[in-house]
């Protein structure tokens, strides 16, 4: 037998392990281990590449657009008031100092009075209030707030202590504004702290005094809201209705009445090309959207955790141990699905697909059920295990071409050796019985071709000859067992076992016959004394398989089907035929083809008569 030859290279001393672990081992308990081995290892390197920068990018560009595109709508209680440039403008028009920073006191307490006598439920106001510059300041502000019957929930340095460090006033509910986390690499705010220091962050405390919420502590990822949709121009994006401070004493106060208003500093433009100054802006998973390109206000972003706090939602994440199984999952999925693919383009095009599948898989999963699962770690680890197993199944492919190649493309069609390589031929070399049928040529008085030829016409004559039968036998998918100078022994059924093979031998049969005599005029044309080619054909089961010494074997056949496919190919000249087959082919046959019986025969070696046909098409005129 000849060795295989495995690639060389790392691939090749890879082959030559798994080679030598299956011989040890056995096929099933290498090629486990080996897959094994490669899950745990793709799954390892996803894990680990998951924590490098650019990896961290594209998972939080996943994770930011399921959550910007799959993002719930917020309830139609809150109102944004907004410190734009018309609100300083106006701010500084009425202050003493005329200054555009920091906000007015007087100003503003005047703004709370204003939106409290529309009926609003609760004021929350997004500036530290803990810097007074007189007691003066202080009491103004308060003597202006005084009969407001809504809860005021303003700022304060969580590092100053109320009536401590700064004056405080019993209209006012203190809290920490500083509670956006940015706690990757891209400063992107995903998270919320509600209770970050001595105050409770700034929407938690309207929760709890505006609408009696229980109050939280564990920091979350904050499931942003959907823009309002009433809201365009400067104010698109804006989770809620938006109004400058400048107008609030010319709303309807139908617009305000028992709403939650958050007042607060919003710089976001109605064109991208603004020069306005941008103060408070954070990017957060919406940047995708119209209206935060260039950043969401920081009010908005307490607005958005309030919203999420009082619906009772949340993003869920599997956890880590989860994360991981998810990891193991994929590359387990990738390894086995990479074991039967070998060829370059389609192992490219199946990963693209998987991973495209899985990434509508994990976004209808947020959109349902509001989990968000990993999807950079797990789409390495699938191809990983994809691609290395499937570099293994295409080196041991290979391994196993050059076998089957050195071994088997002396008997068999180039199609058929490639089925059997990828697998969807089933194939055996060993010893067997099997039912097979057997064709056997032979070329009309050969003996005077040879003598009446010179060496170089007899070769190019036989070969022409020889090469388009054997280019109808492999079209036939025929294993061609040897030749035997004048003509060909072939088996049909062996080594890979077909259903048909009886009908795939009678049509290569006739196929044969119509080639012999067109090539038998071409030489009859050229002055060349060129016989009739005959063929004996039988259906039977036979003993199959390489036989032969320790030094040379071959793959054949045995049986009493050979014999009487041989004794059929010498009774052509008995019946002046040139196909004779047996009544076993003909019963096994499922295509109808003309034929014509010949009766039953007496074979030499053959114990009883057999019934013998020739096709009706093939039966020559008769001779002088």
């Amino acid at each position: 037998m000849v060795a295989a030859v495995a690639p060389r290279g790392l691939m090749g001393r890879l082959i030559r392990v798994l080679d030598g672990l299956r011989a040890a081992r056995g096929k099933g308990w290498t090629d486990i281990a080996i897959t094994v081995v490669v899950v745990i290892l793709a799954a390892v390197a996803a894990l680990f590449l998951n924590t490098t920068t650019p990896i961290r990018f594209v998972e939080n560009l996943t994770y930011d657009f399921r959550l910007s595109s799959g993002a719930p709508a917020a309830q139609p209680q809150f109102v944004i008031v907004k410190i734009d440039g018309e609100a300083t403008k106006a701010m500084s028009e009425v202050s003493a100092c005329h200054c555009l920073a920091p906000i007015d006191k007087a100003w503003l307490g005047d703004l709370i009075a204003s939106l409290d006598a529309k009926g609003v439920k609760a004021i929350a106001v997004d500036y530290l209030l803990d810097t007074w510059s007189s007691p003066e300041e202080f009491a103004d502000f308060d003597r202006r707030i005084a009969n407001v019957r809504a809860p005021i929930i303003v700022a304060a340095d969580p590092g100053m202590k109320a009536g401590v460090d700064f004056p405080v006033s019993a209209k006012l509910h203190y809290s920490d504004a500083r509670a956006l986390m940015n706690t990757d690499y891209d400063d992107v705010i995903r998270r919320y702290d509600p209770d970050p220091s001595q105050y409770r962050a700034l929407a938690t405390e309207v929760g709890i005094v505006a609408d009696k919420m229980k109050p939280q502590t564990a920091p979350f990822d904050i499931r942003y809201r959907k823009p309002d949709p009433t809201v365009s121009a400067e104010n698109a994006g804006s989770i809620a209705p938006a109004y400058s401070a400048a107008y609030v004493g010319f709303l309807p106060d139908t617009l305000l009445k028992d709403k939650i208003v958050f007042i607060g500093s919003v710089t976001r433009s109605a064109t991208a090309d603004s020069d306005a100054p941008k103060e408070d802006m954070h990017s957060t998973p919406l940047r995708f959207l119209p209206g935060h390109q260039q950043g969401t206000p920081g009010v908005e972003v307490h607005v958005h955790a309030l919203s999420q706090m009082l619906a009772g939602d949340h993003v869920r994440r599997p956890g880590i141990v989860w994360d991981a199984a998810i990891v193991l999952s994929a590359a387990l999925a990738g390894a086995l699905l990479g074991r039967s693919t070998q060829k370059w383009w389609t192992s490219v095009a199946t990963v693209i697909a998987i991973v495209g599948v899985s990434g509508f898989v994990a976004f209808e999963v947020y959109l349902q059920a509001a989990l968000m699962v990993p999807m950079t770690a797990p789409a390495i680890s699938f191809s990983f295990g994809f691609f290395i197993l499937s570099r293994l199944a295409a080196a041991d492919l290979q391994n196993q071409r050059a076998f089957y190649s050195s071994t088997l493309e002396r008997y068999l069609a180039p199609q058929v050796i490639d089925r059997m390589v990828d697998g969807r031929e089933e194939v055996k070399i060993g010893a067997e019985e099997r039912e097979i049928t057997v064709m056997i040529t032979d070329l009309e008085n050969f003996s005077n071709l040879v003598a009446s030829l010179d060496l170089e016409t007899f070769e190019g004559v036989i070969n022409e000859y020889f090469d388009g039968i054997i280019d109808l036998l492999w079209k036939h998918e025929a294993m061609i067992d040897k030749m035997t100078g004048d003509g060909i022994i072939a088996i049909f059924g062996a080594p890979v076992p077909s259903e048909d093979h009886a009908d795939r031998a009678i049509a290569c049969a006739r196929d044969i016959d119509i080639y012999a005599l067109a090539i038998r005029e071409k030489m009859l044309a050229r002055g060349i004394s060129f016989g009739y080619t005959r063929m004996g054909l039988s259906s039977g089961i036979g003993l199959v398989g390489n036989f032969g010494g320790e030094r040379r074997f071959n793959y054949t056949a045995y049986g009493e089907v050979v014999v009487i496919a041989a004794r059929l190919e010498a009774a052509n000249k008995t019946f002046s035929t040139r196909i004779l087959f047996s009544g076993d082919t003909l019963r096994l046959a499922k295509r109808e083809v003309p034929v014509i019986s010949v009766g039953e025969i007496d074979l030499k070696g053959v114990p009883l008569p057999i019934p013998a046909y020739t096709t009706a098409a093939e039966v020559p005129p008769p001779t002088a």
